[in-house]
This record gives C-alpha cells, structure tokens and sequence, in this order.
C-alpha cells in the first residue's frame, strides 16, 4: 500500500472515529502511522511515536530510543528523590508528563499537521486523554526491558479504565525499595 493511501485511510479514521471507544481505534491508529514512519524513513523526525508504535505491537519493548532512554532516567531521578524524601508526585513532574504521554502528544500533533490528517486528537486535552486512557489498557503488562542503566523494566500494571498504574523496576535498590508504582487517574 502506498503512503499516500495510508494517509488517505488515517484521515478517514480521524473523522469517522473522532471518539475513542474501544482498544482496537488506537492499536489501528498506531499501526498505520508507524506504516507511514516506516515508508518515509522519518524515524529521525518523530522519534516518540515511532517507539510507542512499535510498543504497542510487541508484548515487550527491548529496543530502547535515546528519547525513551532520557524519558526513563528523568523517571527514575524523580522516583529515587521521592524515595529519599517522600513527597506527592507533582503534576509537571517527569513521571506525570509520562503519565500523560505529553512527548507522544507533541509528535502525534506535529504528525498528523505535517501530513494533513485531521488532528482531533491534538486539539482538544479531553480526545488526547480519552486517546492516552486506552492506550494505557493496550500497554498493560507489555514491559520495556532494560531502559537505562538503573532500571531493570518500566511496565504499567492493569487497572480499571480511567486509571494508571507505572511500575518502575531498579536494577538496585533505593533505600530498601526495589521498585516505584505511580498512580493516577484521568
């Protein structure tokens, strides 16, 4: 299929399922962008969502990106401060902007302007969460193996629709924990 048939059928998609509904929009969705990240080579250009295409399709994720890997690390530094010095995870936080996936959010947007498909899912926060909230349930207990140094796998655990649960495995132990869970709703 050619690229320009790919965006042809994304951009169908985006008007006839502007609402998210069900796991399989978003594991469509992902599949045929990554098909138009693969045909025009633009790894390069949209880093994030090339990785989280590949992550949705894999039961784990052992191929880590540079972006991941800086992602993670920022996680993990936050995770071992509130350990040390236990606090509420604050909403701008590394680990809450994963949560929200704001650095998927950002490429998505740009991908979709750059290749004219209508971007409902960048312009308004409530589609981006409805959007985030079912890709989460896809990536239940689908691991990232190994993304940095300190962290031995990175998974988001089962929870009920609307919820988050990010589990934070270390390669060693801060302060007696081997791991971090992070919780949040949408």
């Amino acid at each position: 299929m050619a690229r320009e048939e790919i965006i042809e059928k994304l951009n169908s998609f985006s008007i006839n399922h502007n609402t998210f509904t069900e796991e399989c929009y978003i594991v469509y969705l992902m599949v045929e962008i990554r098909k138009v990240i693969d045909r025009e080579k633009s790894n390069t250009t949209y880093p994030l969502l090339k990785f989280y295409s590949d992550w949705v399709v894999h039961t784990e994720k052992d191929y880590i990106t540079l972006e991941i890997q800086q992602m993670m690390e920022e996680m993990y530094k936050t995770a071992e401060a509130e350990i040390k010095n236990p606090m509420l995870i604050k909403e701008g936080s590394p680990i809450m902007q994963f949560a929200y996936m704001d650095g998927l959010g950002k490429e998505m947007k740009l991908f979709l302007e750059d290749h004219g498909i209508g971007s409902f899912l960048a312009e308004e926060k409530d589609k981006w969460i409805e959007f985030v909230k079912f890709l989460v349930k896809v990536l239940e207990n689908q691991p990232i193996i190994t993304p940095t140094q300190n962290i031995k796998l990175f998974f988001f655990e089962p929870a009920n629709v609307g919820c988050v649960i990010g589990i934070l495995v270390f390669e060693q132990s801060i302060g007696g924990y081997n791991s971090y869970k992070f919780m949040n709703t949408y």
